[in-house]
């Protein structure tokens, strides 16, 4: 009875704080051993993949590589797709160079940048190469006031409805 007795004479001598410290002094010790643990089981098992040969990903990259070298046929394209590719433009010279590109474009300015042109474009002035004439290009704008009025009605629909 005597070891109970100083055991609980040692107990109450401590204070919180020292309890809380001894606590947390025994967690981080478990924590430790349990990371050594999981270390040295991911360890093995790296030996064991490393052992058996190729991963699961290395099979994966080995059966698309034999896929594509079987699979050399050329991908047949319906009538749309070739009507698509062929409309399709890559690039601003493509754009230009078009051969049914009626209409050449008026630059405003032109400043270089170090190695690089900027060019404003004039829009307002489209040259029609076949003609040579200068083109108007008809812009209809709705006015500020039938804007506000259609907004006007959708807000009332929206009000009707819901």
């Amino acid at each position: 009875m005597k070891i109970f007795n100083d055991i609980y004479n040692f107990i109450m001598a401590l204070r919180f704080v020292d309890i809380v410290f001894y606590f947390s002094i025994l967690i981080l010790m478990i924590l430790i051993v349990i990371l050594i643990y999981f270390i040295r089981i991911n360890k093995m098992e790296e030996d064991e993949k490393n052992k058996l040969g190729e991963t699961q990903e290395m099979k994966i990259a080995k059966e698309l590589r034999d896929n594509m070298k079987s699979n050399d046929k050329m991908i047949q394209f319906t009538d749309y797709e070739k009507d698509q590719e062929d409309k399709a433009i890559i690039s601003y010279d493509e754009l230009l160079n078009k051969e049914n590109n009626n209409y050449e474009l008026n630059y405003e300015t032109e400043e270089m940048h170090d190695d690089l042109s900027v060019k404003k474009v004039d829009l307002g002035n489209l040259v029609n190469k076949s003609n040579n004439a200068v083109s108007n290009l008809e812009v209809r704008v709705i006015s500020f006031q039938k804007e506000e009025a259609f907004l006007e009605a959708l807000k009332r629909l929206q009000k009707e409805l819901g």
